[in-house]
């Protein structure tokens, strides 16, 4: 359980980005509008009170879907889902104190665990990012039912390399109206209507994040169960 109570939510705000110094010396040499529309629209959803990230993705598990909801700047709770087993894995987060749940009633989270969670949410939600990567703007489109701006992610190899290109590519929408972040996903050609990876956000107006009040002891170590293998966070 240790490690499913933290290593996913990152790669949901965490995009593909060069190092800090590659960062700074090509924002400086190529101007990019596309880019900073992508990156002026993670900062919005990084200044929400709140939040709701749902995704579909494929792991070690196989397909797993997580909802992740957050009321900033502390409160978390992230539901895991795998498709196959029907396996459930909870974590909340208020404060400087965190539950987990494998369907069983809650516990609190060793302090290790907690501090861990509390520096992702730091770290990948709360602070904006140096780089979001280039992308190149796809105009204004439909998306869900949604009038939305679409841009998609140009990930080009080195000049120099020689690795093969990959030809899955990731689409970023913007709500049209609201310049809030609707959807991000990785494609492949031809298949675009089965994504590989998808996250959609949403705002519920009723968002709440409270503690869990079915909390139960944590088992001693001698009657701990075996740790249940955690899904594997997909590095897109």
């Amino acid at each position: 359980m240790r490690r499913s109570f933290f290593a996913l939510a990152a790669i949901l705000i965490t995009w593909h980005a060069p190092s800090a110094q590659e960062a700074k010396k090509d924002e400086k040499e190529n101007a990019n509008p596309c880019r900073d529309e992508v990156s002026t629209a993670l900062q919005k959803l990084r200044k929400s009170s709140w939040f709701r990230m749902e995704t579909d993705m494929i792991t070690e598990n196989g397909p797993t879907s997580m909802t992740v909801d957050y009321v900033l700047p502390d409160r978390m709770h992230q539901k895991v889902t795998v498709t196959a087993t029907n396996a459930v894995q909870e974590t909340i987060l208020v404060g400087k104190t965190a539950w987990g749940s494998e369907g069983k009633g809650w516990q609190v989270l060793p302090d290790d665990i907690t501090s861990q969670i509390i520096i992702q949410v730091r770290e990948n939600v709360l602070i904006q990012q140096d780089s979001v990567g280039n992308y190149s703007c796809k105009g204004k489109t439909k998306f869900e039912g949604k009038d939305v701006m679409s841009y998609k992610l140009d990930d080009e190899p080195p000049k120099d390399s020689n690795a093969p290109k990959n030809e899955a590519y990731r689409m970023f929408y913007v709500d049209a109206i609201t310049g809030l972040p609707v959807s991000n996903a990785i494609l492949s050609p031809g298949r675009e209507e089965k994504p590989l990876f998808k996250t959609s956000y949403s705002y519920p107006l009723d968002l709440k994040i409270e503690p869990p009040k079915d909390v139960v002891a944590a088992p001693t170590a001698e009657a701990a169960p075996a740790p249940t293998p955690a899904p594997d966070a997909p590095k897109p």
